[in-house]
């Protein structure tokens, strides 16, 4: 990612306000391995502006904010190109991009198909 627009989304996140955001889009004190392909560190670097640059990167689709004291610099965020299974990792924050999480929440708001209500009722009719 160029510098302009790195500085240009850390403005954004510090100018915008915070979008709320669902239960389980950050995790506070997790994060996830492998799938990085692009790791930054700059000071001021926030949770927030580390998921604007998420949204902002058609090829990423989790994030990951360090504390400056685990990277040994400044604040640290990483691009992941997959949703890997968070982990608890004091001093790191994770989410999703937004294209993920709004994925998620089109599926789980779907009517289930008739072969899924076949199934649901296969498996009630047949506890064990």
């Amino acid at each position: 990612m160029k510098p302009r627009l790195r500085i240009a989304a850390l403005l954004t996140a510090w100018l915008v306000p915070a979008i709320p955001a669902l239960a389980d889009d950050v995790m506070d004190g997790h994060a996830r391995r492998g799938a990085v392909y692009q790791r930054m560190t700059q000071p001021d670097l926030t949770p927030q502006a580390c998921a604007v640059l998420c949204d902002d990167d058609a090829m990423c689709r989790s994030w990951v904010w360090t504390r400056a004291e685990l990277t040994g610099s400044d604040p640290g965020c990483a691009l992941l190109a997959s949703t890997p299974t968070p982990y608890r990792a004091p001093g790191r924050v994770t989410g999703l991009s937004s294209a993920v999480s709004a994925r998620i929440e089109a599926t789980s708001e779907r009517p289930p198909s008739e072969q899924e209500i076949q199934a649901l009722r296969a498996a009630q009719s047949n506890p064990n």
